[in-house]
């Protein structure tokens, strides 16, 4: 039985590709110390990692079949390495070869999802998110677990807290062009972090006294060393947008945990043994902060608990004379 008084923890698992397997890290820094989750919020690459920890309480067990899942053929494919030379980080190698290459590379993606719904090919993204997610229901989670997607018709945010959990994961990891759209309750349901790349918000909204969040995403990186091409101005234009979304939930988080993930590209699966320690060193420094919330969240809790029981007296009256 939970104990009344502790306040409920959410932890809030963000989208960034493979940069979210440093939540691996996190969760086990988390279970070492024994901070307490009572909910977990995710979207993309947080929603697997967050699903597995949800389902089977342990880390070791996540980071067992993470890693089977980022060595599996999929994610090891020549096309993940194309999606890396197409969108290169700020220190690759930028000469003429490596642009023509990347160029070249965009070409076959271009023609590629011209024809065809995704450049992945889904039904095996199926199989892999098989091999490692098992096939049971949101709601039968011991952890309880909400999913962030995104509605493609109506570009709104839909939450998913109940149905087929493998699913719901793959809906809020179908990045537009590289997974296609997942269909769910009539709904065409794509990547989460389109509308929520850490969704704090949604935490709060579900009962959470403290939210923990994990930031892996890197929309916007401060430099001067960008292309001044309309293209390329309006890319960064856009990430700026996404940023300042980002930036505004996070203002509600009581604890904001960013790994340095920065030199790691959002389509190198292949670096989980790489990733996960970034995670842990992010979270072990963060921890005097988490432990700092979860004490304020016990005095609100209390407060919140002693107002209830003040409302409760004052509806039931006084006591009737005999």
């Amino acid at each position: 039985m939970k104990n009344p008084f502790r306040p409920r923890v959410a932890l809030v698992l963000g989208g960034g590709g493979a940069r979210g397997l440093s939540h691996v890290g996190v969760l086990k820094t988390f279970e070492a110390a024994k901070i307490p989750i009572d909910l977990i919020v995710a979207t993309s690459a947080g929603a697997l990692v967050g699903s597995l920890y949800a389902v089977y309480g342990n880390v070791r067990d996540v980071e067992e079949r993470l890693t089977a899942f980022a060595n599996s053929p999929q994610f090891q494919s020549e096309k993940f390495r194309d999606l890396q030379h197409m969108t290169p980080l700020e220190n690759d190698d930028k000469g003429l070869v490596m642009t023509l290459r990347r160029f070249y590379k965009l070409g076959l993606f271009f023609a590629t999802t011209l024809f065809k719904e995704s450049f992945i090919d889904p039904e095996q993204f199926e199989r892999d998110l098989a091999a490692v997610l098992p096939d049971c229901r949101i709601e039968e989670a011991p952890i309880r677990l909400a999913i962030v997607t995104t509605d493609l018709g109506l570009g709104r945010e839909v939450v998913l807290t109940e149905g087929p959990l493998r699913t719901a994961v793959q809906a809020s990891s179908a990045i537009a062009g590289i997974f296609p759209p997942v269909a769910v309750d009539g709904k065409e349901l794509v990547d989460g972090g389109f509308v929520n790349k850490v969704p704090v918000e949604v935490a709060l909204g579900l009962g959470a006294d403290v939210v923990i969040a994990v930031d892996v995403s890197l929309d916007v990186l401060d430099s001067q060393d960008f292309s001044r091409s309309g293209a390329a101005v309006s890319m960064r234009a856009n990430a700026i947008l996404s940023e300042t979304l980002k930036n505004l939930q996070l203002r509600f988080a009581d604890v904001v945990i960013r790994p340095d993930v920065k030199n790691i590209h959002w389509a190198d699966f292949a670096s989980i043994s790489e990733i996960t320690p970034m995670g842990e060193a992010a979270a072990k420094e963060s921890l005097p902060a988490v432990r700092e919330a979860l004490l304020r969240g016990y005095v609100q809790r209390l407060k919140k608990l002693a107002g209830i029981r003040r409302k409760w007296r004052a509806d039931l009256g006084p006591p009737e004379e005999e």
